[in-house]
């Protein structure tokens, strides 16, 4: 008589499932207010052994690539939330509810379960190894193991993370986990995430650009992010239509006041802006934004006269080092002498500059049902500015699969990751001298991630997650020795300089702290409370050294604060 019953259940909840697929949205009436009832599912703390946050809910720039593909039956965003974490690792329930389907209908391969919470709600984990114990109707509690995390690509070394979705019971409206789920996502969104960043709407570059703010979705809706002027732009997608002529406004800076240590102020109103970038002479910082009925452009702010608001390039652009250049992203790329006006193209919109600006390289990508088997090949080309503005001597200087070009070490050397060949598992990181193509092989993993070369070259730092306890950490490479060590902190960093690194560490704490690392006697300090906490990882700290500008939670507003030295 039991095993009768469990099949008329069983038969119920099938008919179920195929009735909520096509069953009409539930309206906001009905549906349980995001306030934070819901927790993580994984449990301890986000580190290289255990977890991280992966790609972010809502308009990120991955989902902006694939909005016609992956993520169409989502308006075109990212309509979950991405944790990575070897495969293995428990997966728990993020809060009481019962089993409404095991391997259901929604893809999310290998194996996927959902759980159904009061309020209408609905939480789907993604990507499982294995498919869960549990069965439809059985009820759960907050933090019991549901499963095992998978990888969305079968291998356990392309892809490994789990795909967390909060819905309405319908299944036809998708949420922000942000507001329902208890975390400290500025800190989560610190270090880890591999959908870093959104996409934005030139058209009105400021919408949907913070964790908080990105859009719920319905099932099958008309495409949210269908963008006539989207940026970054995507090869072979839309490209932006620039002027002839990309003009500069030449500014001049304030000079600077006494600089005050420590003290933290606003350089712009509540709400504007993201994605701040220092001028070289670390006098202006500079953002996308479109104030006016005017398109948009990058305007720059003297941070010793917040009030002084320029528009400092007509278009948007992205600028070299030396900002002699502007890289206009489309298909194909286009590199502007802002000097002389004059145009080359390249295949690529990931340009890397040598330090003397004379070289250029780039990589090229075939498309891979798997993201470490996608072959990469690098180009360096000499780049000539008389008498007119070319490339010349461009050549394929490796070909890599699953990784690519990570910058220049110095005029004659690359630094390179990935793998050798497609068949293997572990990508190497590695230097290439151009002239005798020689390469150095300085370390092997399953993966590595923040790749940051030091202002000079010599240094680099980098972190490995999820591979062995023994190889994982985050690095100091001397990439003129070969020698590597292992950092005893761990956190979302920068260069301050040639020696010291900046960083914050990946602690749940009131406000985020600025750390200082001395490379030349491992020493460690405290730089200055922050008083708030950097939203997105969005920070940058001057080309000289002195002083960080970043988003702030507390306003959204641009923070600068003066270091001390």
């Amino acid at each position: 008589m039991k095993s009768r019953g469990w099949v008329v259940l069983l038969g119920l909840s099938v008919f179920s499932v195929a009735l909520s697929h096509s069953a009409p949205a539930l309206p906001d009436a009905q549906i349980a207010q995001p306030a934070r009832q819901f927790s993580l599912p994984f449990a301890g703390e986000p580190s290289v052994n255990s977890w991280l946050l992966g790609q972010l809910y809502g308009n990120t720039t991955g989902a902006y690539r694939r909005r016609n593909t992956d993520y169409r039956s989502g308006q075109g965003i990212h309509f979950g939330m991405d944790f990575s974490a070897a495969c293995g690792t428990p997966v728990l329930a993020i809060g009481d509810g019962v089993v409404s389907e095991v391997d259901g209908s929604h893809g999310s391969a290998p194996h996927n379960l959902v759980i159904e919470h009061a309020g209408n709600l609905a939480s789907l984990y993604g990507h499982l190894l294995q498919r869960s114990s549990l069965r439809v109707g059985q009820r759960v509690k907050r933090g019991q193991q549901i499963g095992l995390s998978g990888d969305s690509q079968f291998t356990c070394i392309s892809a490994p993370h789990l795909h967390l979705e909060i819905r309405d019971r319908s299944h036809q409206r998708f949420f922000n986990p942000v507001g329902f789920i208890a975390a400290d996502w500025n800190t989560l969104a610190l270090l880890g995430s591999f959908g870093r960043g959104y996409q934005r709407n030139l058209n009105n570059p400021r919408r949907w650009q913070s964790l908080e703010d990105q859009p719920s979705a319905r099932r099958g809706g008309a495409l949210l992010n269908n963008y006539a002027l989207p940026f970054p732009v995507v090869l072979n997608d839309r490209a932006l239509a620039y002027p002839n002529r990309i003009y500069r406004n030449n500014l001049s800076s304030t000079t600077d006041g006494e600089n005050t240590i420590g003290t933290l102020f606003d350089i712009s109103q509540a709400g504007c802006c993201v994605a701040p970038l220092w001028t070289k002479d670390s006098k202006r910082v500079m953002f996308i934004d479109k104030p006016t009925a005017e398109p948009a452009a990058i305007y720059s702010i003297d941070i010793a006269n917040p009030k002084a608001v320029k528009r400092e390039i007509s278009s948007v652009v992205r600028l070299s080092p030396s900002e002699q250049f502007a890289i206009l992203s489309g298909t194909p790329t286009r590199l502007e002498d802002l000097t002389s006006g004059e145009r080359v193209s390249i295949a690529s919109n990931a340009v890397f500059f040598s330090p003397s600006e004379k070289q250029i390289a780039w990589t090229t990508s075939n498309q891979s049902a798997r993201f470490d088997t996608v072959q990469s090949n690098v180009f360096v080309a000499d780049l000539i500015r008389k008498p007119r503005l070319q490339l010349k001597n461009t050549r394929v200087v490796a070909t890599l699969y699953g990784g690519g070009l990570s910058g220049w070490l110095n005029e004659k050397e690359l630094l390179l990751s990935g793998k050798r060949q497609a068949n293997t598992r572990d990508r190497t990181l590695m230097r290439l001298e151009l002239r005798s193509k020689n390469l150095k092989i300085f370390s092997s993993a399953l993966n590595f991630r923040g790749i940051t070369i030091a202002p000079n070259g010599q240094y680099v730092l980098y972190y490995i997650a999820f591979d062995s306890k023994t190889r994982n950490g985050l690095y100091l490479l001397n990439a003129q020795t070969g020698s590597t060590q292992k950092l005893p902190w761990f956190g979302a960093y920068r260069f301050r300089d040639a020696n010291r690194v900046v960083f914050i560490p990946m602690k749940n704490d009131q406000t985020h702290i600025l750390l200082e690392w001395d490379i030349r006697n491992a020493a460690q300090r405290k730089l200055v409370d922050l008083q708030t906490k950097v939203a997105v990882d969005d920070w940058q700290v001057s080309p000289n050294g002195s002083s960080m500008v970043f988003v702030s939670t507390s306003n959204r507003a641009l923070q600068v604060v003066h270091l001390p030295e």
